[in-house]
């Protein structure tokens, strides 16, 4: 992820939202009359506030929405949704700009967006459910369940987005080597086998897709994930951090899977999403979710395009790296969870222990981002996790955690200052989810 925006700008928009003398939220709904004040959603478990009784600044909507029309303005956005919520109260739950463009419509608090790798740290919760019932390690190896992992093989020669953060400067100064197809495809064998350890923190080598799938071969985790052992890796594993988009994590998933004798769909549904209140949150949507899915837009000069995604279109891969389709408030009960260390209205999802795994430093400082080097941040099970709020380019304290999807969304937890934010949006700039958190940030006391 990046960590540059321009700060000036930052700053100013703070002060024009602090001289917008835009009402909050709260205060509109008490001022005006009951039947004409702007719904609130009522979050179960997390109960609206006056933000300063939980020490957040009473103009917190009228910073967050100054924040957002700026972006709406300079054209890098077109709609969203934010929430943030400290203490286990709700301080912030705003629709920002268009639902449709071209229907006019505006965006609403319960609108579903596609998550892409939003939906990984859902998966992190699946894998350690099944490491506190004894039946995965950290430290198993992936052929202890998948034996087609077993052997693997790894590029020659290690593709060139792939350079570790400390090799940077050096790559830069040295001509790369002369790589040939043949040469390209040259691969060894593996050092060792590839660990749960390793799929979690992006650490495996493993990308791609499968590879040799005969036609044919059903769509799905347990018919295609066996044909990774076709696929090289692109680093020896456990030497280098490289993202696994679509793959390590959908090992984790069929992992899953088999460790618990249950589709990872259903898995996912009666363990994770059910306990959690997550009532909006799957791969195939129903009629009443697919028609609140919002419509994503994208650039082309400088007009909006809509996408023709079908919302409707059902699936039977289940990945545990993208796919799912949520709302804000779905993603703001799964942070809550995370912040009340495994539990939520009075269900346990998780054992206090498996929480601070989670979003341990378990790679050292292997992790550069996917953008380039990422100072002050580490990672853990599918989530990056500040080491340095000094250094990392973000508004967290040491410990906090989240990880974001492709097309815009982000969620995170954040301890020590007992708060979780949620920003959704459906058109992808690294920059604004960092600006984001500075402005939540700039809010707390």
């Amino acid at each position: 992820m990046s960590d540059h925006f321009d700060r000036r700008a930052f700053m100013a928009g703070l002060g024009l939202a602090g001289a917008a003398g835009a009402m909050p939220a709260w205060a509109q709904r008490e001022a005006m009359p009951a039947a004409a004040a702007p719904p609130m959603p009522a979050v179960p478990g997390v109960p609206g506030v006056r933000p300063p009784a939980v020490g957040v600044a009473s103009d917190i909507d009228a910073r967050i929405a100054q924040f957002m029309k700026r972006q709406f303005d300079a054209n890098q956005l077109t709609g969203g949704i934010t929430a943030v919520a400290r203490k286990n109260k709700l301080v912030h739950f705003q629709a920002h700009g268009a639902l449709d463009i071209e229907a006019g419509t505006k965006m609403r608090t319960d609108n579903l967006m596609v998550m892409m790798s939003s939906t990984k740290p859902t998966t992190a919760i699946a894998l350690l459910q099944q490491m506190e019932a004894g039946k995965i390690s950290l430290d198993d190896k992936i052929s202890k369940f998948i034996p087609e992992l077993k052997d693997m093989r790894v590029l020659k020669i290690e593709p060139p987005s792939y350079v570790s953060a400390g090799a940077v400067s050096a790559a830069a100064a040295a001509p790369a080597p002369a790589r040939t197809d043949a040469a390209a495809r040259e691969t060894v064998p593996a050092r060792r086998e590839i660990t749960i350890r390793d799929l979690a923190t992006h650490t495996s080598g493993l990308n791609g897709t499968p590879q040799g799938v005969p036609p044919g071969t059903p769509n799905t985790l347990a018919a295609r994930i066996p044909y990774l052992k076709n696929t090289p890796l692109d680093f020896q594993p456990g030497t280098k951090w490289a993202y696994s988009a679509t793959t390590g994590p959908d090992v984790l998933a069929r992992i899953v899977e088999i460790t618990s004798g249950v589709p990872h769909d259903v898995y996912m549904r009666e363990r994770v999403f059910e306990p959690i209140g997550m009532k909006d949150t799957a791969w195939n949507l129903n009629p009443e979710q697919a028609a609140r899915v919002v419509p994503r837009y994208t650039r082309t000069g400088n007009a909006w395009v809509k996408a023709r995604a079908n919302p409707a279109a059902q699936t039977t891969y289940f990945a545990g790296s993208f796919g799912l389709s949520s709302t804000a408030m779905d993603y703001l009960l799964f942070e809550t969870m995370l912040l009340n260390k495994g539990a939520i209205n009075g269900k346990r999802v998780l054992k206090e222990s498996s929480v601070e795994l989670m979003h341990t430093n378990l790679i050292g400082n292997l992790y550069h981002g996917i953008n380039g080097v990422t100072e002050g941040t580490g990672f853990g099970i599918l989530v990056r996790t500040v080491l340095d709020p000094n250094t990392c380019g973000c508004g967290r304290k040491t410990g906090g955690f989240g990880w974001g999807g492709a097309y815009g969304t982000m969620t995170w937890t954040d301890p020590l200052n007992d708060l979780v934010g949620v920003y959704f949006v459906q058109q992808p700039h690294d920059e604004l989810r960092q600006e984001f958190e500075y402005v939540v940030k700039s809010t707390l006391s």
